[in-house]
């Protein structure tokens, strides 16, 4: 009966716009094309209408990245043929694509013979009505169905417990979904593939000998030292790489502000979370790559079965979470943590989109997994102290949603914030073609190299913003476009189809690729050779020390890049069950935390590639842990 009478309203609403553009001036029945730009590139449209109305929207191509896109390709035709007009609302977190539709569809229209006014006009919606307080009873409550959430949900949810996870969009990947496509781990049967030489040795060395902090970084330097003598004994050429190398780079490519038993797991576990994902259906390509900032070639990439760019670093646990008979309440935004009277969490208050209150209590534990706060701007000038600006003007890699919601939550619960103050900036583009710099070389855009590449974020970002423009230019070639990447960028979308974008340049030849940037060739010509001469020395002038192949076979892109707010290293405090500690540090009884919605993992500076790691080892020690309680 309820059904029925959804669908009688609906019917009513869509005759009442119809009634609406029927009233103004005829359009000539047929179908119409229009083409909006998306994030990805252009997206096509195909509208069909009668003389007084809109019969039907439909996308009929696109580029853009699955699970992201696809609640905007579902909605946004839908509503414009329900209230007869472009004039509706974007969809949360795929705003660009929603805008592309509406741009396209628009163009159709107007082709079509529609009045603008007429099919602008905002969308006549009813009032929504909130519906009566929902309320429920679960083992473990999971706020956020990022990564780490869904890797916690699935873990608990293995094992038995009575699971419900909350999301405030209305889709499953959260900031996950935009992920750069790469995940470290010290990983010896792919990295003995690969050669290093002397500065890598020297890189390793230096911080071997640098003075210990504390007595577990004098067991991870302890560990590599007695590693590099046996290496250097027997004269070989592999790139040596262990976990105690991996949590000792971490350790101080943050400044040592990382909680080094926090660092401990995450080294431990980085490979076993890679094959967790592979046994739960991720695939991988041949190899590791070095991902922008992550100063060591130890980064796994999935290949683009599950999706693009980070699909395949939460689509594998929540299939099977769904597959159990788990079920994630969409639209659900956790507003307050509650407490009992002995000071345990056990349960949540929230708001539904919709207004609908919502409590839901938790006899075992609350976890909250809901990222970090690179898209609140409020947020990011409250904490910064080492940016000059991160105001509005400043732009994100984030989802929209990415506002830090869950360290509000947990602070106004009673939960110590640590790191606050440490903002990732990245150099980035609409799409960079690959997360790696294997064989890519930064210049400014003159076309001079101005920094090693292999550095860290914070210093390639600082470095970018003294140069004129604060933009620059990744030049990379066919070892990466077509061995690394077989014509495909980590974003799914055709490499033809890129160099068609403003932001890429292409040439046959050096000389041709410098003017269709607008570089000097000569200035270019002088980069890449110096780059050259490196690879084939090993040492760098600028002080890089991770080689790959030369930048030597065309066609060569140059791919022009700015500097975003990417990733914020504080949060939460956690232990290393995950537990979220209170001001006094004492453990938050019922409560957990995993993903970039804590601090304490990465320091003062992430290496690229290591969010990942995070997200899915943290995530799964969160599940296990919460179904012991």
């Amino acid at each position: 009966m309820k059904k029925t009478i959804l669908a009688l309203l609906l019917v009513m609403s869509m005759m009442l716009g119809l009634v609406g553009l029927a009233e103004a001036p005829g359009m000539t029945p047929g179908v119409y094309t229009g083409i909006g730009k998306g994030l990805n590139g252009d997206v096509e449209v195909e509208v069909e209408v009668d003389a007084g109305s809109i019969l039907s929207v439909k996308v009929t191509k696109h580029q853009e990245t699955p699970q992201i896109s696809d609640p905007a390709i579902e909605q946004v035709p839908a509503a414009i043929v329900q209230y007869q007009t472009v004039g509706v609302d974007t969809v949360t977190n795929a705003t660009v694509t929603s805008q592309a539709i509406i741009d396209a569809a628009k163009t159709a229209l107007l082709e079509a013979g529609a009045e603008e006014a007429d099919i602008t006009k905002p969308a006549e919606k009813e009032a929504v009505v909130a519906g009566e307080k929902k309320t429920g009873e679960y083992e473990i409550i999971i706020i956020g169905a990022g990564g780490a959430g869904m890797s916690a949900a699935y873990e608990a949810k293995k094992a038995g417990a009575n699971v419900i996870v909350l999301e405030k969009t209305g889709q499953v990947g959260g900031n996950t979904l935009m992920a750069g496509s790469a995940m470290n781990a010290a990983d010896e049967a792919l990295q003995k593939e690969y050669t290093m030489g002397q500065s890598e040795i020297d890189k390793i060395m230096e911080m071997v000998n640098l003075e210990p902090k504390n007595d577990l970084m004098k067991a991870w330097q302890d560990a590599v030292r007695q590693d590099m003598e046996k290496y250097i004994a027997d004269k070989a050429t592999y790139l040596y790489d262990s976990p105690a190398l991996h949590k000792l780079q971490t350790y101080v490519g943050g400044d040592y502000v990382a909680k080094a038993e926090l660092l401990e797991i995450f080294g431990n576990e980085a490979l076993n979370s890679v094959n967790w994902l592979a046994e739960n259906g991720a695939t991988w390509k041949p190899g590791v790559t070095t991902a922008v900032g992550a100063t060591w070639m130890r980064s796994h990439n999935p290949t683009l079965d599950m999706g693009t760019a980070g699909s395949a670093f939460v689509l594998p646990q929540s299939n099977h979470y769904k597959e159990l008979g788990g079920e994630v309440l969409f639209d659900h935004k956790a507003e307050e943590l509650v407490k009992n009277d002995e000071g345990r969490v056990v349960g949540v208050k929230g708001t539904m989109s919709d207004g609908t209150p919502f409590e839901y209590t938790a006899s075992k534990a609350v976890m909250i997994a809901t990222g970090g706060f690179g898209a609140n701007v409020e947020m990011r000038q409250k904490y910064n102290k080492h940016w000059a600006d991160l105001g509005e003007n400043v732009g994100t890699t984030n989802v929209a949603t990415a506002t830090g919601d869950g360290i509000v939550l947990g602070e106004a619960a009673g939960a110590n914030l640590i790191g606050m103050e440490w903002i990732q900036m990245i150099p980035t583009s609409n799409d960079s073609f690959t997360a790696g710099i294997n064989n890519a070389i930064f210049t400014n855009l003159e076309g001079e190299r101005f920094i090693r590449e292999d550095g860290r974020r914070d210093e390639l970002s600082a470095a970018i913003l003294e140069q004129p423009g604060q933009r620059f230019f990744k030049i990379v070639d066919t070892h990466t476009t077509v061995d690394e990447l077989g014509g495909v960028t980590y974003k799914g979308v055709s490499i033809e189809d890129r160099v068609k974008e403003e932001y890429v340049a292409y040439g046959e030849t050096l000389e041709e690729l410098a003017k269709d940037a607008g570089m000097d060739a000569a200035k270019l010509i002088a980069a890449v050779e110096q780059y050259n001469k490196a690879v084939e020395e090993k040492q760098d002038p600028l002080g890089r020390q991770l080689f790959d192949q030369k930048i030597d076979r065309g066609p060569f892109y140059a791919i022009l890049g700015e500097v975003k707010v990417h990733h914020t290293m504080g949060g939460l405090e956690i232990n290393e069950k995950t537990q979220v500690l209170d001001t006094q540090g004492q453990v938050m009884p019922g409560l957990y935390a995993a993903g970039e919605v804590t601090g304490g993992i990465h320091g003062s500076n992430r290496l690229g590639g290591n969010a990942i790691t995070d997200v899915v080892t943290f995530g799964r020690i969160a599940g296990q842990e919460m179904v012991k309680e």
